[in-house]
């Protein structure tokens, strides 16, 4: 196939240097029969595109390689192409034009393509975020939209385990780090998934994991119950997903997730979750010898895969302290343990000059009486004495930003002299588990034989967690009075809505979870441009698909593109 002068593998798009198979992919032109459906190599898209093979088909769309004709580098094309609502043969019909059923889903067909491309906005701006496709470029041609993505040289994880068989447990999580890291930051924009499965998670030359095709993904209020196309892999897609009405979240990727890690360390595909409903018999990977991993995270990827959605965890960041606490906590316990080791040091240097001066005061006071008015020691001159103990100090120490333990160790010095009584306080200013206050000043004096000092010190709970408020269908204003209100703040994100701009379409964190005073809620808000789009009819898309004149290019209208 020649593009830009030059003969590419359609298979590949790597250079061919002559007839029969290619020696990259080993793949051969002359045998590739696509079905009609599916454009053939060579259409040219957006005036610089050029397709090349089939590299898959789903429920939502088809997905090409391709070539950039721009920045001369090779690309994933993915074609909206709803099998149930379109049709196209592109041999014997009317090219590469794309026709709806005339049925009773012709009028969603027109929203599920801008949802199709909202989808393509949102992920484009995690383009530089490891383990998720970049996408590169989104527009309308051909009655449909087409997202162009990073094309990236692996095989899929379903391709790999069949042909290589189980990958070893630390390898799996290690391969899954910047997957859960992406999902986070996927669930953090209001996207779920709706279909990861070995099919959609790449394996890269490097060994490392990314996920791709976001083409049955949804932007939508987190944990909300609406109804939805039924969207589902047996195996890897949780029971809740099976229902157009399920209440789908975090946590129906997070049974996805570990599905998918599941068939990996056993290299058998997971009993269907419907089927668990009724009767579990899901080996659980406890029962697995060989797998290398300890107790604790094969109970994590089981607990991801609870046939609940209530039973599971329900945010990516649970799941991964889950699998990963085993080596994380010995750090901690390691920062502690120098911590520790640094108080002990400082507290051994104050018992040495505490000696010193004990020493000092001792040599002083059994100089002659007639050394002289002027040999009044300045040491203990005011000191508490007691007979047999040691001498107290004679003021009372400031304990604000101690931890309660480094303060009772404090106080060990003063003995009966001074009673304790503790408090707590919420604080957004002092960290949780230190003084915030004492009720007695640095400094006050305190004397043998006198009523005991009553010391009140209060410790801080930390920022006080409130609920998160209901916000999607609010408007901005009200939103952000809401938030700060309880003390959280807002972070903006603006996208292509249906409703009256400044409307809340869905918020980062669900409604009535808990958060610290200061947390910053993502909102999600539309910005009208939906509701003009409505109102004012689309201009048809150019018959000539392939076409760089000035007369095709009317007829495309470009959602956007990514530089």
């Amino acid at each position: 196939m020649q593009i830009n002068k030059k003969n590419r593998c359609i298979g590949c798009m790597e250079l061919l240097d002559g007839d029969g198979a290619c020696k990259h992919c080993g793949f051969v032109q002359e045998e590739y029969r696509p079905i009609p459906r599916c454009l053939m190599p060579g259409t040219v898209l957006a005036g610089r595109y050029t397709t090349g093979r089939v590299l898959g088909e789903g429920a939502f769309g088809i997905t090409y390689i391709g070539w950039d004709s721009v920045l001369d580098i090779p690309v994933a094309i993915k074609e909206y192409f709803p099998y149930n609502m379109v049709s196209r043969d592109v041999i014997c019909g009317s090219g590469n034009q794309v026709y709806v059923y005339e049925n009773e889903k012709k009028n969603g067909y027109q929203e599920q393509l801008e949802r199709f491309l909202e989808e393509a906005r949102t992920l484009s701006h995690l383009s530089e975020v490891d383990g998720v496709v970049s996408v590169l470029n989104f527009f309308h041609e051909n009655n449909t939209a087409y997202i162009v993505m990073q094309y990236i040289h692996g095989t899929k994880v379903k391709s790999y385990v069949e042909e290589k068989g189980r990958i070893p447990g630390h390898r799996v999580l290690e391969m899954f780090r910047p997957v859960l890291s992406a999902m986070e930051q996927v669930h953090g924009r209001g996207i779920i998934h709706r279909d990861i499965s070995p099919d959609n998670v790449l394996l890269k030359d490097d060994g490392s994991l990314v996920l791709i095709d976001f083409g049955a993904s949804r932007m939508r209020n987190m944990d909300a119950t609406r109804t939805m196309t039924v969207m589902f892999k047996r195996g890897f897609s949780p029971e809740e997903q099976y229902r157009g009405k399920g209440r789908l979240g975090p946590c129906t990727d997070i049974y996805s997730l570990c599905a998918t890690m599941y068939y990996m360390l056993t290299a058998e595909a997971p009993m269907d979750s419907v089927m668990r409903r009724i009767k579990d018999e899901l080996p659980p990977l406890t029962d697995r010898k060989d797998i290398d991993l300890t107790p604790a995270q094969k109970n994590a990827i089981m607990k991801g895969m609870a046939v609940s959605a209530e039973d599971r965890y329900q945010s990516v960041g649970q799941l991964r302290k889950a699998l990963f606490f085993q080596e994380e906590e010995p750090r901690r316990i390691l920062g502690r343990r120098k911590k520790l080791a640094c108080v002990a040091a400082v507290a051994c240097a104050a018992c040495i000059l505490l000696a010193g001066g004990i020493y000092a005061r001792t040599v002083r006071d059994r100089q002659p009486a007639d050394a002289g008015a002027g040999s009044a020691n300045p040491v203990t001159a005011g000191a508490i004495e007691t007979p047999g103990r040691t001498p107290v100090p004679e003021r009372l120490a400031s304990l604000s930003g101690m931890t309660r333990g480094q303060a009772e160790k404090r106080l060990e010095h003063y003995g009966s002299l001074v009673a304790v009584t503790w408090k707590k306080e919420y604080s957004g200013k002092v960290k949780k588990g230190e003084i915030i206050s004492q009720s007695v000043p640095e400094g006050t004096q305190i004397q043998q034989g006198d009523e005991p000092v009553r010391l009140t010190l209060t410790v801080s709970r930390g920022k006080e967690k409130k609920k998160v408020p209901q916000l999607v269908g609010r408007t901005r204003e009200r939103a952000q009075k809401l938030l700060s209100a309880r003390g959280f703040r807002s972070e903006i994100v603006w996208t292509t809505g249906y409703v009256r701009r400044g409307t809340v379409l869905a918020q980062g964190t669900p409604a009535g979870k808990k958060e610290a005073e200061g947390t910053r809620i993502l909102l999600t808000l539309s910005d009208g441009s939906g509701v003009a789009a409505q109102r004012t009819p689309s201009p048809s898309p150019s018959r000539n698909s392939g076409s760089t004149d000035s007369k095709a290019d009317k007829g495309d209208s470009f959602v956007g593109v990514i530089r």
